[in-house]
C-alpha cells in the first residue's frame, strides 16, 4: 500500500544517503536477504541481461516453510558476499534495473518503517552510514514529523499486549530524554532510566493515569553516582562480566568474532588486564574526545528504532533495563578494546555497525538480560560497576 503519511523520524533522517559501493562492510555481506512471495515471483520473471540471470537464478533459494512475507532467501556465496554485487560494490539489480526494482527488505534497508497508529520511520545502527552522521552531529538527537511514502503494509498486530496507557509512544520518549540529560554521567543516565522503568511500570500496572501523567510531565529524580573509581575488587567483577559478555557473544556471531577476539586477546596481555583497560580508554578518548555525545547518540536511535521498551517480546522491563545495560557494555567495551589496537574512527564506526548487526539481526535484546543473569550480574550495584567500565 503507497500512501503519504506523517512519520515521526529523528532529525538526522532527511540527511541519510546510501553509501552504495562506497561502503566497507556491506549490509548484505554474510547473511541470507529474506525476501516476499511477490518479491520473488517478481525478480523471477523480470528481462534482464543474462549475466544478471544467471546471478539472480543461483542466489534465490525457497524457504522450507515459506510464507507470503517471508518466502525466500538470497544466499551469499562461500566467502559471505552477496552474488548479486557487482565489482564496484553496488547492487548488480540496482546497478542494471535500476531501485525499484530491489526486493522491498532492500529498498528500505536501514530504514525500519512502523506502519501504527503512530507512524514512526528511524534508520538501524547497523548501517555504517548512519553512525558516521552522529560523528557530526553534537546536539541531542530531535524528533520531527516528516511526509513519507512507502509502499508496505501496516504492521501487524503485536503479538504481545502492553499496558501504556494510550501513551506508549509520549512514554518511549520520555526515556530516551532521560538518556539525553548531559547534567549525568552515562552509567547515571542508564540507573535513572531504571529507577524511572520502575516507577512508569507501577503506574501502568494500577492503571494510575494521573501517577501517569505526573510522571511524564516531570524530570525523574536523577541518579547520582560516586564520582571515584570502583574499587579494584568492584573493577575485576565487572571486567569479568564484560569479558566473558564479550567471549559468549564472540563465539555465536561472525558479526563481531574478529573484532572480539582482537580486542580480547590485547587485554589478556600481561598480568594486569585493569591497567591495560584503563590504558585502552585514553588512547579510546584521544580518536574519539566526544564519544559520550556519540554513544548518547548511538544509544538513543537504538531506543526509538527498536521500540523500547515495547518491543513485541514477552520480556519484562527489568529485563528490558538489563538489555539495554548489556548493549551499552558491549559497545563500551568492543569500542575501547578494538582502537587499541585499530585507532581510527573509521575502526569504531567498523566495530559498532558490527555490533548493532548483531543486535539486531539477532534476539540479542531478548537474552540479554538472562545472559547477565547468568554471569551473575543481577543487583544494580553489580550493574552500575559494570556499565561504569
Amino acid at each position: 500500500m503507497r500512501n503519504t503519511r506523517s512519520y515521526l523520524v529523528p532529525d538526522y533522517y532527511p540527511y541519510f544517503q546510501c553509501k552504495m559501493g562506497a561502503c566497507r562492510h556491506a549490509c548484505c555481506d554474510g547473511w541470507p536477504v529474506s525476501i516476499s512471495m511477490k518479491d520473488y515471483f517478481h525478480l523471477i520473471g523480470i528481462q534482464c541481461s543474462p549475466l544478471l540471470r544467471s546471478r539472480l537464478d543461483t542466489a534465490l533459494h525457497i524457504l522450507p516453510h515459506p510464507d507470503a512475507v517471508k518466502y525466500a532467501v538470497i544466499s551469499p556465496r562461500y566467502d559471505g558476499t552477496c552474488p548479486l554485487r557487482i565489482e564496484d560494490g553496488r547492487c548488480g539489480l540496482q546497478a542494471e534495473l535500476g531501485e525499484e526494482y530491489l526486493a522491498q527488505v532492500c529498498r528500505l534497508y536501514p530504514r525500519g518503517v512502523r506502519n501504527t497508529d503512530l507512524p514512526e520511520c528511524s534508520c538501524a545502527n547497523s548501517c555504517e552510514a548512519v553512525p558516521e552522521l552522529f560523528l557530526g552531529h553534537p546536539e541531542p538527537i530531535r524528533f520531527i514529523s516528516l511526509p513519507l511514502n512507502f509502499d508496505v503494509p501496516e504492521s501487524p498486530k503485536p503479538e504481545n499486549f502492553f499496558e501504556t496507557a494510550g501513551k506508549g509512544q509520549e512514554i518511549r520518549l520520555y526515556y530516551i530524554g532521560i538518556m539525553q540529560n548531559r547534567s549525568l554521567s552515562l552509567p547515571d543516565r542508564l540507573m535513572t532510566l531504571g529507577t524511572a522503568m520502575q516507577e512508569m511500570e507501577k503506574a501502568l500496572r494500577e492503571k494510575n493515569a494521573e501517577r501517569i501523567s505526573a510522571l511524564l510531565a516531570q524530570a525523574p529524580e536523577p541518579f547520582h553516582g560516586t564520582e571515584e573509581l570502583p574499587s579494584q575488587e568492584h573493577l575485576d567483577a565487572g571486567m569479568q562480566i564484560a569479558v566473558a559478555m564479550l567471549e559468549q557473544v564472540d563465539e555465536k556471531s561472525q558479526s563481531v568474532r574478529g573484532y572480539g577476539e582482537e580486542a580480547l586477546e590485547w587485554f589478556a596481555r600481561g598480568d594486569n588486564t585493569i591497567d591495560r583497560y584503563k590504558h585502552a580508554i585514553g588512547d579510546f578518548e584521544k580518536v574519539l574526545p566526544d564519544w559520550e555525545i556519540v554513544f548518547e547518540h548511538l544509544m538513543v536511535n537504538h531506543m526509538f528504532f527498536e521500540q523500547f521498551p515495547f518491543q513485541d517480546r514477552p520480556v519484562s522491563v527489568a529485563d528490558e533495563f538489563l538489555a539495554v545495560c548489556a548493549v551499552y557494555t558491549l559497545l563500551r567495551f568492543l569500542s575501547v578494546g578494538w582502537l587499541a589496537v585499530h585507532p581510527s574512527r573509521e575502526d569504531f564506526i567498523d566495530v559498532c555497525s558490527a555490533l548493532f548487526r548483531l543486535i539486531e539481526h539477532t534476539a540479542f535484546d531478548s537474552y540479554g538480560a538472562g545472559l547477565l543473569r547468568r554471569l551473575g550480574c543481577c543487583s544494580p550495584e553489580q550493574v552500575y560497576d559494570l556499565i561504569r567500565l
